[in-house]
């Protein structure tokens, strides 16, 4: 192992990053795209080669739940002791073989024809949402747009009922609050249980009709899943698909009204969104780390990981290394990005991500035919004192309405 840096991606909570990581990605990734942080205590992996070289690398594990929670103290072993329970069967914090069967639990859903038919819904409610702020010519972007949209849509994908839609609103990460030792939305997830727990028959029966279970019924007829199991990817569902998309949107937003000479080729070519999606989450993606554990010794980028140790792989600095795109710093909505790293790779690739793309593309689509002249209101946006989740708590824009 080389010297330690005193250097660490817990300088990222000072102000001077706060707003904009990317600089200090690059100064870290020109060291070495593989470095300890000794800070952190874990293996920060900044470039994009060694980033998905690691992804694929059965030597590390994502079933790092278990072990982060036996870490805490007693006291706040108590605070996320449901969070830990739910976490652990999702599958995305397990590896082979349970991964595997619990990933065969959604992937079947989640079809090509199933995301086409979601897009009149995603339409729909995106024109339902601006009606209502468009003729004032303004409007927070996350409030009034981007988490509505995603809720709505993530609402109708999961089945959660119309009594119960209001658990959805202000939504936080789960991964966040856990390793932040909150229990803040522990009320939150008891109450979406017990409505959980109502459509259990029909679920089971294959009565209900909500996309969520029509879903899962070819799986549940061929496989013995827990309930445990089915609400902990039910809410995964949910914590992915509304969250991150929420402030894959207002990223994206953000980052067009930086870069006029960008916004006018969209508008002048709608057609280009559908690529636009992908570059945009390139540029300024809502995740920017995903934490393995190494399970065995592993050699890379001229360094000695070994077996036990904490791996960070940073995906917002992998997105932009120069080594795999030319100008990473520059937002090019023309630039074929669809290897991006937003949604993860390797056996752990988002299983939502057709629908997440679909989301951001008729969002972008919608807003530019419907805005013009936009600016922010505010000089500088305020973001989640996270520095793993890129998530803006507000931004507000003025704009001249198109219709």
């Amino acid at each position: 192992m080389t010297a330690p840096s005193t250097t660490s991606l817990l300088d990222l909570f000072g102000s001077e990053w706060a707003a904009n990581p990317y600089p200090f990605y690059a100064e870290l990734r020109a060291k070495s795209p593989v470095q300890w942080d000794e800070w952190m205590q874990s293996w920060a992996i900044l470039g994009h080669p060694e980033i998905v070289a690691l992804s694929k690398d059965e030597r590390l594990s994502g079933a790092r739940i278990p072990e982060f929670y036996e870490s805490l103290p007693e006291q706040s072993r108590g605070n996320v002791a449901l969070l830990a329970r739910t976490l652990s069967d999702m599958m995305l914090f397990n590896e082979p073989p349970h991964h595997t069967r619990l990933r065969r639990l959604i992937k079947p859903g989640l079809t090509p024809r199933f995301v086409r038919e979601m897009r009149p819904l995603i339409e729909e409610l995106a024109n339902e949402l601006l009606d209502k702020v468009v003729p004032s010519g303004r409007m927070d972007v996350i409030h009034d747009f981007s988490e509505p949209l995603s809720r709505g849509i993530i609402a109708k994908l999961a089945g959660v009922p119309d009594d119960a839609a209001y658990l959805l609103e202000g939504w936080q990460g789960l991964l966040h609050e856990f390793f932040t030792q909150s229990s803040a939305q522990n009320a939150r997830i008891e109450a979406l249980r017990e409505s959980f727990d109502r459509g259990a028959a029909a679920r089971r029966s294959g009565t209900a009709d909500d996309f969520f279970s029509r879903m899962i019924s070819a799986q549940l007829r061929d496989a013995d899943y827990t309930e445990d199991e089915i609400f902990a990817n039910f809410l995964l569902l949910i914590d992915a698909g509304q969250a991150t998309t929420t402030h894959l949107i207002g990223n994206a937003v953000l980052a067009l009204l930086h870069n006029d000479e960008q916004t006018r080729l969209l508008r002048d070519s709608p057609e280009m969104t559908t690529n636009a999606a992908h570059e945009l989450m390139r540029y300024d993606s809502s995740v920017q780390f995903t934490t393995r554990i190494a399970l065995a010794d592993i050699d890379i980028g001229g360094q000695l990981i070994r077996a036990g140790q904490s791996v960070t792989l940073v995906l917002g600095s992998g997105n932009r290394d120069p080594r795999r795109y030319t100008d990473p710093d520059a937002l090019d909505i023309t630039r074929r990005a669809a290897d991006h790293l937003s949604f993860g790779h390797g056996i752990h690739y988002c299983l939502g991500a057709a629908l997440a793309l679909s989301e951001i593309d008729v969002a972008m689509r919608t807003l530019l035919r419907r805005v013009a002249g936009w600016a922010p209101a505010v000089a500088e946006p305020e973001w989640l004192d996270s520095i793993n989740f890129r998530f803006l708590k507000r931004l507000p824009i003025t704009f001249e309405p198109r219709d």
